[in-house]
């Protein structure tokens, strides 16, 4: 295996990439649509934005793999940031680069590779859009172009920073180290102790513009099941996949996070109860229409609900809201799981 050299411009390259605060970030439904469509159109089981940390590749987004990075030793980004042309490895174990690579003779055996580099203003090069299959393969001038146009696209969000208010103000709020504390690394998305910043962060600020704000308490349908049944390293996938599809569910504006276990939370900002059976019927449909796909074949899963609105003043308090929604959701699974229920509310659908 040859590890790549580190590019002339190491310190500014770092140096940009940290400005862009998006290491150790959520993940964030625009880049997912695009590692997607990296995946349909070039027809590979893999496909990553990678950004090229000091020591690390970290992605920001990821189709295929349950990992959030890897060494930057071993990565095959770390050379296509070396040049501004894609890098095409048609086949890992031909090339004396990579044919000892573990990536390659290990999980998850990677034989071909093509990677676009992510060059941002300046010449910077801080990652890549990469496309992986483990078998080896050609890749055609079309598809090539395909390719180089996403991650365009990739650079054009980069540059567009559009997170959710919310998302942005404590993106912005924390250092990278505090960032990384707070995301999870399974799901990708904001952990308990970020979820709870995230509520308290939207509290205030529905408080002072006087706005409604909605939460739904969302738990996996007998996920103890899935485990014992195929083993945790499926219950991972469906985990990841769940998040991704609630995240695909969601309004620009709204946040989700892995509140522990099978059990996630979502954050609707200005959205009262009158407005809840239209969010919470379209992340059910979407969770119900698109099985899991897993080494063991397709799952079929079905989530419970239990959501609560509540206008925010200074007298009242998140823990309130958070209490309704999980009455709601312990009434859904009573009344036999794969609906949604709203506190105080007569509207329960299956």
């Amino acid at each position: 295996m040859i590890e790549a050299r580190k590019p002339d411009n190491e310190a500014e390259r770092l140096a940009h990439l940290q400005a862009l605060n998006m290491l150790d970030s959520a993940i964030e439904e625009r880049f997912e649509r695009i590692t997607r469509l990296v995946c349909n159109i070039l027809d590979v089981p893999i496909s990553a934005i990678s950004l090229v940390d000091d020591d690390r590749q970290w992605f920001k987004s990821v189709q295929g793999l349950n990992v959030s990075e890897t060494p930057r030793s071993i990565a095959f980004c770390s050379h296509t940031i070396l040049g501004d042309e894609a890098l095409v490895v048609p086949d890992a174990l031909a090339d004396h680069r990579f044919a000892d690579n573990p990536l390659v003779t290990e999980n998850p055996n990677i034989r071909f590779y093509a990677g676009c580099p992510l060059i941002i203003e300046d010449g910077i090069r801080i990652g890549t859009l990469c496309a992986i299959d483990n078998k080896p393969r050609e890749i055609s001038e079309d598809q090539l172009v395909v390719l180089k146009d996403l991650a365009q696209m990739v650079r054009s969000e980069m540059s567009a920073i559009t997170l959710s208010d919310v998302n942005q103000r404590l993106t912005e709020e924390l250092k990278t180290a505090e960032r990384a504390a707070m995301i999870d690394p399974l799901s990708g998305l904001w952990n308990r102790r970020g979820g709870e910043k995230l509520l308290e962060s939207e509290w205030a600020s529905a408080s002072r513009a006087s706005h409604s704000l909605s939460i739904a308490m969302i738990d996996i349908d007998h996920f103890k099941k899935v485990n014992d049944t195929y083993g945790h390293d499926i219950g991972d996938v469906v985990i990841r996949q769940f998040a991704k599809t609630i995240l695909t569910s969601l309004r620009p504006r709204d946040v989700v996070c892995r509140w522990g276990g099978e059990e996630f939370l979502a954050l609707f900002t200005d959205c009262d109860a009158d407005g809840l059976p239209a969010v919470l019927g379209r992340i059910q449909q979407n969770i119900e229409s698109k099985p899991i796909r897993t080494t063991q074949g397709l799952l079929a899963v079905t989530a419970s609900f239990g959501a609560a609105a509540v206008l925010p003043t200074r007298d009242n308090h998140p823990q309130s809201v958070i209490k309704e929604a999980d009455r709601a959701l312990y009434q859904a699974k009573a009344e036999g799981r794969a609906r949604y229920v709203i506190a105080n509310s007569a509207e329960h659908a299956n």
